[in-house]
């Protein structure tokens, strides 16, 4: 019982450090453009785990095509493995915090919080 205690302290742990691996991915020039980009093209707080996974997906494809454009050949990333997964997982969370914080910015120069007005 005791490992199931240990191994439940360990996990908020393993989460924190993953975000923070994920968020030094992002703090180069090449994530903060899209994590600014993309949160210039998300409409409200509900899609930002969306918005986030697409930041992930587009920083991974540029990895992949950035090295054909030095004429190098096409290399996937190893698609199968742990390590990649747990890597993209990293940048999902990275983009998530980095995008909710361009958002909040957002939010507030545009007066957009959240509350929509409707006219009657």
């Amino acid at each position: 019982m005791e490992s199931l205690f240990d191994w439940i302290g360990a996990v908020p742990g393993a989460v924190f450090g993953l975000a923070q691996g994920g968020f030094d991915g992002v703090n180069q020039v090449m994530g903060l453009l899209i994590a600014v980009i993309a949160a210039l093209l998300m409409p409200a707080w509900n899609r930002l785990w969306a918005t986030s996974l697409g930041a992930a997906l587009v920083h991974i494809a540029i990895g992949v095509i950035r090295p054909m454009l030095d004429g190098g050949a096409f290399v996937l990333p190893d698609l199968l493995s742990l390590t990649f997964w747990m890597g993209v997982f990293a940048l999902f969370l990275g983009y998530a915090i980095v995008i909710a914080v361009f958002f909040l910015i957002k939010s507030l120069f545009t007066g957009g919080l959240g509350h929509r007005r409707h006219a009657h």
